[in-house]
């Protein structure tokens, strides 16, 4: 077997390997069912400025290796591209040692970057600090003031600060201390989101103690969601972001972690989604037969939450279904023109491919049987020849 890639993807008219069992970062693509791509493309772009503007919260669920963690990347991957939108992706709940919301926030917060957090935060730091400026200095009488005028001028404007803090944001005004902070490319403001500042040099943002809980924790991800999500009409260039939105996968993590893990984490995302009412979506993924299993995972306090049916990630049983999967699949890898859609395959040899893959025939199973497949007969290929049904029944080891 040939070990040049480079002209086993030519002879094959790949511009790279379509079969990744995990989605590449980089592009993650949809193939088989467009009803499914278009219901859950549907649901997190209404929740966009210049959309229906409500918040939606909806699971997907599947067997293992159907294919939920590609359609999370994939919806991520194609918000990033049509828009301005915060995204976080976290593969599973629990993501420290001990499970908990705050572990949530802090990866979210983590997702989004100091970078884009201190551009975000520029908008709202020279609004206030320009508004500040001018009522500090509106219809002052110098012969009124008693005692020291720079010292009335400064105690004025520190007023006025916190005033037009509480008008953008009155359930956390001091995130715009921090946003402060981050412009001046002050560390202690991004330690504090990720949970590593210490006391002593929070007091300057007008906080006593780190986000050591998920309280603090809740105040922070929802401010920065609904802050950067809002259209203020006194600010220019707002909102920063069309949307945001918070993926999580594997939640039947559920079933192998302590009960105050649990707990932590379901009453934080409730929460979160009860105060972001707009331009907020909450996507959750889980492997499950059915949409019953989110139940026991969630209990009723979140799932009269929900807003959109749930997402059924089905497996490609029929040989048709397969097929027309991995076609697609190999279509959104081509590079020039292929003697034949199905090439490097025939068709039949294709649907032999899926006929050989076991049930349930997941998209994990195809996938990577495919692979098997194509690099087995890499020989084949690059000699200028395809995949014939008697080269599919001489691979061995097909799931």
């Amino acid at each position: 077997m040939t070990t040049d890639r480079s002209e086993l993807l030519e002879k094959s008219y790949f511009s790279n390997v379509p079969f990744h069992v995990v989605p590449r970062e980089d592009s993650p693509v949809w193939a088989g069912d467009k009803e499914t791509r278009d219901e859950l493309l549907r649901v997190v772009n209404e929740v966009k400025h210049g959309s229906i503007e409500l918040s939606h919260f909806t699971l997907i669920y599947g067997d293992y290796g159907s294919g939920k963690t590609h359609s999370l990347k994939f919806v991520e991957s194609n918000l990033k591209q049509h828009g301005s939108v915060i995204t976080a992706y976290l593969k599973k709940p629990k993501v420290e040692k001990k499970g908990s919301f705050q572990g949530i926030v802090q990866e979210a917060i983590k997702q989004i970057g100091e970078r884009p957090l201190r551009t975000a935060a520029e908008p709202f730091v020279k609004y206030i600090e320009d508004e500040t400026k001018r009522q500090a200095m509106d219809d002052i009488d110098p012969t009124t003031v008693d005692g020291d005028l720079s010292k009335y001028i400064d105690k004025r404007s520190a007023d006025i600060k916190r005033n037009l803090q509480e008008e953008l944001y009155s359930p956390f005004p001091e995130l715009f201390e921090l946003f402060e902070g981050l412009v001046k490319e002050d560390d202690a403001a991004w330690r504090y989101f990720t949970g590593s500042a210490p006391a002593k040099e929070l007091g300057r943002f007008g906080l006593a103690s780190p986000m050591d809980d998920d309280h603090d924790a809740f105040k922070a991800l929802a401010g920065i969601y609904q802050v950067l999500t809002t259209k203020y009409e006194q600010i220019p260039d707002t909102p920063v972001y069309d949307a945001a939105y918070l993926f999580i996968d594997e939640l039947e993590q559920f079933l192998e972690i302590k009960l105050d893990e649990i707990v932590s984490i379901r009453a934080g995302l409730r929460d979160l989604f009860d105060v972001c009412t707009q331009h907020f979506c909450m996507c959750l993924a889980a492997t499950a037969e059915n949409a019953s299993a989110f139940h026991g995972l969630l209990e009723e306090a979140l799932m009269v939450r929900v807003t959109a049916e749930p997402i059924h990630i089905q497996t490609h049983d029929e040989i048709e279904e397969g097929t027309a999967f991995l076609k697609d699949l190999m279509d959104n890898f081509r590079e020039g023109s292929a003697p034949d859609p199905y090439h490097p395959f025939t068709e039949d040899s294709l649907k032999a491919t899926v006929d050989r893959t076991t049930l349930p025939k997941t998209a994990r199973k195809l996938i990577k049987n495919c692979r098997r497949v194509w690099e087995t007969n890499s020989d084949v290929i690059t000699k200028g020849g395809t995949i014939g049904t008697d080269e599919v029944d001489a691979v061995i080891g097909l799931e």
